[in-house]
């Protein structure tokens, strides 16, 4: 079963509720309810529960076998029954196999949840980490993807980051990090990975807070035109907090690209934001000005919208 959803510019999505239940399950729904929200928790709700959503006598035979925990990352479905009937391709299955690595020991366990940290201990790290001028240290980093996207793992034992006034001062073993690394504030990883932040594109960070909310926004551009004069510009009406910025930061988003909401062949101009919750447009918030203009292209442009760059102007 998956779940269907429209994204913001109108294209329907398909994601797997599978991913959804392991992801729920890493932030510590148990195992039991976190399957049960894939198989009858959807059977109760479009009310089918009587026959399928369970393994039962008398059931549609509805089962997937899969090669580990369905909650695992990896996890590739070996066999498809539907009415009992074996719907996979075995030779696609086997080439599917053969790209996948799945993560844990592949076998009928669980796979572990993440550590908690107390809230009390979290907010004093945190409190510290956030003073202008803190000398921070990160330890037990297994592996780097931050110079030129290629992995860089410790050879022996874990790599230590010391980052002091917003720039990474020592990035090497824990030794030769020690000096750099006094009186600093320490953050202790396990199985810890680096990489950059990641920019993502948007047609509602920072100009509606709820995407399917038109309420919780501005408005958005009735009709495009084709008077270059009329072109809408993201950044004049962009906002630099709101819930869906602490979201972005959790997902490991420094920085977005957010279009302007329309509807028409000519949709605007993108503008280039930070994700900080900190910056203003007056102080560093918007790092590029224009990024792109967008339009929509194809039957939807007729009546619905879809994002497209015709262009993207690189800055340092």
């Amino acid at each position: 079963m998956s779940f269907i959803r429209l994204s913001p510019d109108c294209r329907v999505l398909i994601k797997p509720s599978s991913y959804q239940a392991a992801t729920a399950h890493s932030f510590h729904l148990s195992e039991e309810l976190a399957l049960q929200s894939v198989t009858s928790v959807p059977a109760r709700s479009l009310e089918i529960d009587h026959r399928v959503g369970y393994a039962r006598a008398g059931y549609d035979a509805d089962l997937v076998v899969w090669d580990s925990h369905p909650l695992s990352i990896g996890a590739t479905a070996l066999h498809v029954f539907i009415d009992g009937k074996d719907i996979l391709d075995a030779k696609k299955t086997e080439e599917s196999l053969a790209n996948v690595a799945v993560e844990g020991d592949g076998g009928l366990n669980a796979p572990a949840m993440r550590p908690i940290m107390a809230a009390h201990v979290k907010e004093e790290v945190c409190a510290e980490a956030e003073k202008k001028g803190a000398k921070i240290t990160v330890t037990g980093i297994q592996r780097s993807y931050l110079e030129n996207g290629h992995a860089t793992t410790a050879d022996s034992g874990n790599l230590t980051m010391v980052i002091d006034q917003g720039k990474i001062i020592c990035f090497d073993s824990d030794d030769q990090c020690a000096s750099a690394s006094a009186e600093s504030i320490r953050m202790s990883l396990k199985d810890g990975h680096v990489l950059p932040g990641l920019t993502a594109v948007s047609v509602s960070l920072g100009l509606q807070e709820i995407s399917g909310d038109s309420g919780t926004g501005d408005g958005s551009v009735g009709k495009g035109s084709f008077n270059p004069n009329d072109t809408v510009y993201a950044k004049y009406g962009i906002h630099l907090d709101g819930r869906a910025f602490g979201r972005a930061r959790i997902g490991g988003v420094t920085r977005a690209v957010t279009a302007p909401l329309y509807r028409g062949f000519v949709d605007g101009v993108s503008t280039g934001i930070k994700t900080t919750g900190k910056n203003t447009i007056l102080d560093g918030g918007i790092f590029q000005d224009d990024v792109a203009l967008h339009f929509a292209v194809g039957q939807e442009a007729k009546g619905m919208s879809c994002l497209v760059f015709v262009g993207f102007k690189g800055q340092n």
